[in-house]
């Protein structure tokens, strides 16, 4: 494998990280900008987008009680492009319930409260879809539109796969800008970040903008779990091991700040996969050795905003 072609491979593989990364931090920065509130039941959002996938998408010989009451293989067999429909649809619901009866309550309460809550919510989570499907890992089963190598002339071989996920998270990045940007809705939220009490003064409802934020920002997570189990295979620990990456990336990025946290997850994608190459044990924990490099140089982060949608 010629240098340059090695090169290529790692750039599209360090993009597709940073892709997966990127769209839960986005979800989870929105709601943090906006809300002002901390989210770690996010990770469970991610968690239910990479279930909801496979159930929808394929039939799956899951474990757990599934398998106990004979439920096994279980799932609609309708296709990976109607799991990436589907599923941002079911996430998107479940973030309205999870707004009205988690997140609401809590508005008023300490950062520390919030933290305390939703992780424990995420916990719970964890252990409930151990508990129905088990502890193994699945794989997604990439369709075949999209599974083996693009060959580049010149280059060489990318796989396919990894380009169509950079891709969308390319075209769900410019949906979120356009939203903050060019809606109503957006104005309303970024009025409301600014000033809650003259924004609904002059007589602007944020409740329903707002929850509408929080719906949008699960809808990402859970895209983000469909997209994440095709690169990284799924299992029910998945929604720990990816909510906290993306909380660094929202803090190193700069709270609220989009282009922020995109530039964030880049970096983040690309020391992953460059440590990923050399000690693949360290990847993780590089990501934080990366924020704390960032953070010396800019505490308020990359892109500090007081703006939501910057």
């Amino acid at each position: 494998m010629s240098l340059v072609e090695s090169s290529v491979q790692f750039l599209f593989v360090a993009l597709s990280v940073a892709s997966v990364y990127l769209l839960v931090a986005l979800g989870l920065s929105i709601v943090f900008g906006s809300l002002q509130f901390v989210n770690m039941a996010h990770g469970a959002l991610y968690l239910i987008g990479a279930y909801v996938g496979l159930i929808v998408g394929f039939d799956v010989g899951f474990g757990g009680l599934i398998d106990r009451y004979g439920l096994a293989p279980l799932g609609l067999d309708l296709g990976f492009l109607a799991a990436l429909v589907v599923t941002p649809i079911v996430v998107f619901v479940a973030g309205i319930a999870m707004e009205r009866l988690l997140a609401n309550p809590l508005y008023d309460r300490p950062l520390l409260d919030q933290l305390l809550v939703t992780f424990g919510v995420l916990l719970i989570f964890q252990e409930g879809f151990n508990l129905v499907f088990g502890r193994t890992g699945f794989n997604y089963a990439r369709p075949g539109w999209a599974s083996g190598p693009v060959l580049i002339p010149g280059i060489g071989s990318v796989s396919r796969w990894r380009i169509y996920v950079v891709l969308l998270a390319l075209v769900f990045l410019g949906v979120l800008f356009a939203f903050y940007k060019y809606t109503d809705y957006g104005l309303a939220v970024r009025a409301g970040t600014e000033d809650t009490e003259m924004t609904e003064l002059l007589g602007i409802r944020i409740g329903r903008p707002f929850l509408l934020i929080f719906a949008i920002g699960a809808a990402y997570a859970g895209l983000a779990g469909m997209l994440g189990g095709s690169l990284f295979g799924v299992n029910a620990g998945m929604g720990f091991g990816n909510i906290i990456p993306a909380l660094v990336i929202v803090i190193m990025g700069g709270v609220g700040s989009i282009k922020g946290t995109t530039i964030g997850a880049l970096l983040a994608g690309f020391v992953f996969a460059a440590v990923t190459q050399v000690w693949p044990s360290m990847a993780t924990a590089s990501i934080y050795a990366l924020a704390i490099v960032v953070l010396t140089i800019r505490p308020s982060g990359i892109y500090p905003t007081g703006e939501i949608g910057q």
